[in-house]
């Protein structure tokens, strides 16, 4: 990871035992993407101080770190090719504090975004710029990257959304790359983040 910039970083945030992840329409309007919180790093933010606001700015939650027992690199997050994830050794993640669950790249091998585990016990309100929150149990996130549901059908079994603006319900749920990345987590390694915290 030497010589590598640190453009992104995000985090998922635990709050109730459920997983918090934004979501919204896609640019086509053909489903509703579930997207990790986060977004780009500004001025001298280290990569958490960057996950930090970005969580804040996009939900109201102020978050605590939690340390995952594994780390794991992500060489692409793109949809037209198999998302691989494996285990990275130690010293390929000590310049980040604290440690992250994933590291990945996006639109370049020269940049790297760092997905953080954390926890919130503020109170989850989506901001202007956020259509609305998702709140995942582990099956939720399994479920979601293996079948296909709509909001309304996902509303039917029990799951929980926060909306801001109007969404059609009738939209398949579309996980985006991190969603996928945390799925193969949760299905390979499911201790990594103990079913105490995450049910």
């Amino acid at each position: 990871m030497n010589g590598q910039v640190c453009e992104k970083a995000g985090a998922f945030v635990l709050t109730n035992n459920k997983m918090t992840f934004m979501m919204g329409p896609t640019p086509d309007q053909s489903a509703l993407a579930i997207v990790r919180l986060g977004g780009h790093r500004e001025g001298a933010e280290t990569a958490w101080e960057c996950a930090e606001r970005e969580v804040f700015e996009e939900s109201q939650m102020r978050i605590t770190s939690l340390t995952p027992s594994m780390t794991f690199y992500c060489p692409n997050t793109r949809f037209d090719i198999e998302i691989e994830l494996k285990p990275m050794d130690e010293n390929n993640y000590l310049s980040f504090e604290p440690r992250p669950l994933i590291v990945g790249h996006q639109n370049s091998k020269h940049s790297i975004t760092p997905i953080f585990l954390a926890t919130s016990d503020s109170e989850p309100v989506p901001s202007m710029e956020t259509k609305a929150l998702i709140f995942l149990t582990r099956n939720d996130v399994i479920r979601l990257c293996s079948e296909t549901l709509t909001l309304n059908e996902f509303q039917k079994l029990g799951g929980e959304v926060l909306v801001s603006q109007q969404i059609d319900a009738d939209l398949p749920l579309r996980p985006f790359g991190h969603l996928i990345m945390l799925s193969k987590i949760l299905e390979q390694y499911p201790n990594v983040i103990s079913s105490s915290i995450f049910q």
